[in-house]
């Protein structure tokens, strides 16, 4: 009986190992195949990229989304078959005929959607593209510098501006953002920008000449007068820019404005949204794709002019645990004189509650949302209350503006209670 339990054993044992073997050795078959597979198709995106013309390359701060569909818009209206692709929250692309497709992601964000734009284009149909637009999504210096040498090679880069955004990749100063947005310069010919400040330039055009790449530096103010009222949604900047590089395509300044003026915007939401909620007017406005502490007291102006006479305003801080140093820039930035009330969402929220604190604001005018704990209220009841205690009194209207953030689960639950789940 024991030998016949040992052999039994033994026999069991020996089909697990080999259970174990056979699926190891399939596990890596399987493995092996993927990357073949993967090694053909990115090699031939790769190639398929190559081959187009004019690869033109979009980095630096704000603005780049814009300035890649007006860049596409101008070189179509020359002649220029094109393809472009917007990345960011609102991840677009356009192909050789102007008709705008979304970036249907699978998995995280990744730099190889660029791939991906390219071989879906490829089966699109439509003229051959001789010329291609990229937003580069990267932001790590050592990810910009590879997009540009391994995957684009771009033959033009556009650095639409350096400003104060993503400190914790591209460096705490501005001369450190625009000595990480010029690792995109090596192996291109010309680099547009509309970056104002003299000494931020003069490092922009100290990097492009180490590389041996012609710069020219634009500007909206040198447009003329009329320019502006044919590309109203447009900012006069980056409508610079696309001139700069259709011109270098060899499109005149005139065809380009006119394919400009045909552009499409971005697909965000520009106008304040209201629902009543317990007796109470609502409005809302995101600006939250302002990342930038340069760019935020226009934008906050901007949609406090859209909130109704008397209401209530309150700011929303959606921060990021990932971007501790913006949570604090925002959180210096905005003041009681800006909004009547401060809602925090996100994390780092006990930082932010100290910068705002130093900032002018006290406790009884900011209020921490958050979905968790037992017993608490209603997001929006939450809010009035806070607007009521700021009034004195029940208010008829409370507007609210999102800022620092777009995506935050807190801050997504406000925003479909006025656009719906779909807006970004």
């Amino acid at each position: 009986m024991g030998d016949a339990w040992e052999r039994l054993r033994t026999h069991a044992r020996d089909d697990l190992l080999t259970q174990q073997s056979l699926s190891a050795v399939l596990a890596t078959a399987t493995l092996i195949v993927v990357l073949v597979v993967w090694y053909a198709w990115s090699t031939r995106a790769l190639k398929a990229l190559w081959r187009i013309p004019l690869r033109v390359l979009v980095t630096g701060t704000r603005g780049k989304s814009s300035t890649v569909r007006l860049i596409h818009s101008a070189l179509l209206a020359g002649g220029i078959p094109s393809i472009a692709k917007m990345t960011g929250t609102a991840s677009r692309e356009l192909d050789t005929q102007g008709r705008e497709h979304t970036t249907n992601r699978v998995g995280q964000v990744s730099i190889l959607e660029v791939l991906e734009t390219v071989h879906r284009n490829m089966k699109r149909g439509g003229p051959e593209p001789k010329a291609v637009v990229l937003e580069c999504m990267a932001v790590t210096p050592d990810l910009i510098e590879f997009v540009s040498r391994r995957i684009v090679r771009p033959d033009v880069v556009v650095i639409t501006n350096a400003l104060w955004d993503h400190l914790e990749e591209e460096g705490t100063s501005l001369g450190d953002i625009a000595i990480s947005l010029s690792l995109s310069l090596p192996g291109a010919r010309l680099l547009v920008t509309s970056e104002h400040r003299v000494g931020t330039l003069a490092i922009l055009r100290y990097e492009a000449a180490l590389q041996v790449v012609d710069v020219d530096a634009v500007s909206g103010r040198d447009l003329p007068a009329g320019v502006l009222a044919g590309a109203p949604h447009a900012h006069p900047d980056n409508i610079a820019m696309a001139i700069a590089v259709a011109g270098y395509a060899g499109v005149g300044p005139a065809t380009a404005l006119a394919g400009i003026a045909t552009a499409s915007e971005e697909p965000l939401p520009v106008v304040a949204a209201a629902c009543v909620i317990d007796g109470i007017t609502w409005t809302y406005r995101d600006i939250g794709s302002v990342n930038d502490t340069d760019s935020l007291t226009p934008a906050l102006e901007g949609a406090k002019a859209q909130m109704p006479d008397g209401a209530v305003v309150l700011g929303m801080l959606v921060t990021r645990w990932d971007r501790p140093l913006r949570a604090v820039q925002f959180a210096a930035s905005v003041t009681p004189e800006d909004v009547d009330g401060l809602i925090i969402v996100g994390e780092p929220d006990i930082l932010v509650r100290h910068v705002a604190r130093r900032s002018g604001w006290t406790d009884d005018r900011i209020t921490r949302v958050s979905v968790w704990g037992f017993g608490q209220p209603p997001i929006f009841r939450r809010l009035a209350d806070l607007a009521t205690r700021i009034a004195g009194e029940r208010p008829r209207d409370i507007g609210i503006i999102a800022m620092e953030n777009n995506h935050q689960y807190v801050a997504d639950l406000v925003r479909e209670k006025f656009y719906g789940a779909d807006v970004l």
